[in-house]
């Protein structure tokens, strides 16, 4: 079936009375070319142009380059290298810039990661362990002022509770450094248990107060404030029911009256969070 179009016939006819194109090759490497047409008004046109080869290196793919050396067949057998105009047709280039979006991709998982890491540190909070300020120790304002709380203890008693703490822990059940309880150690006769569970041998052991704390102040904090001082038999720091933050004072328990009295000694009036404390005996209720 012949699919050419009436126009096409009359366009030959037109062209079969013209002379065919010529090209002259010149001594400076250019070509000039003579072709001749009819134009819109049916009048022959002779056109002359000079042009210029230049070649034009290009990096392809490899699988392309290879593929550019097959043989042609068919109609195209004896035609030379590169498509034909006249019989190929080539589409528009489309660029993909494939790298482009996954190195795009790769950084918006960083920038994820680091805003993680951000939040992360937003939401740990740094404290001090002189003035337990929201800063670095080494960045703290105090630092020449504030005793720390290592110095005021004395480096015996820290060493005292370090070797008991051993001998506890690993001393002959018969032997010298034998774990003892705490009502059977020394000063602990007379606070003699009650038939309520020890609740009346608890309210005789000497209790401290300490106010002036800041809401920031959490369970931790005070044990790590007074256990220097001795054994802690009971903390309690009072916390507002809906916030929970500290309302500013606490209540500390030792085994014997020497610990609490160091205690009271060292902590009233030091500098804890930016706030001084104020120490003294707890009256407790009957």
């Amino acid at each position: 079936m012949n699919n050419r179009d009436w126009a096409d016939d009359d366009l030959v006819e037109e062209q079969e009375g013209l002379p065919p194109m010529e090209v002259i090759a010149n001594d400076d490497g250019t070509k000039t070319v003579i072709e001749y047409r009819i134009n819109e008004d049916g009048k022959k046109v002779k056109s002359t142009r000079r042009v210029q080869e230049r070649v034009i290196q290009e990096r392809v793919n490899h699988a392309v380059a290879e593929r550019k050396k097959w043989a042609k067949f068919g109609a195209e057998e004896k035609s030379g290298p590169g498509p034909n105009l006249a019989t190929t047709k080539i589409g528009e280039i489309v660029w993909l810039k494939l790298s482009q979006y996954a190195a795009q991709q790769k950084q918006q998982e960083q920038d994820a990661l680091e805003q993680e890491r951000k939040a992360a540190v937003k939401s740990s909070q740094i404290r001090c362990r002189k003035c337990r300020g929201l800063h670095y120790t080494v960045k703290c304002p105090y630092k020449d002022t504030l005793v720390p709380l290592e110095e005021i203890t004395g480096d015996g008693s820290a060493e005292g509770q370090g070797a008991a703490g051993a001998d506890a822990a690993g001393g002959d059940k018969n032997g010298p450094n034998a774990y003892v309880p705490p009502h059977m150690r020394a000063g602990a006769s007379k606070l003699g248990v009650s038939a309520d569970g020890g609740r009346g041998a608890r309210d005789e052991l000497p209790t401290i107060r300490i106010s002036n704390l800041s809401e920031d102040t959490q369970d931790d904090d005070v044990r790590h404030l007074c256990h220097p001082f001795g054994a802690i038999s009971r903390f309690f720091v009072a916390k507002d029911r809906n916030t929970g933050q500290c309302k500013g004072f606490a209540f500390v328990s030792f085994y014997d009256k020497e610990s609490a009295e160091k205690a009271i000694a060292k902590l009233n009036g030091y500098g804890f969070d930016n706030l001084i404390l104020n120490v003294e005996w707890s009256n407790p209720s009957k």
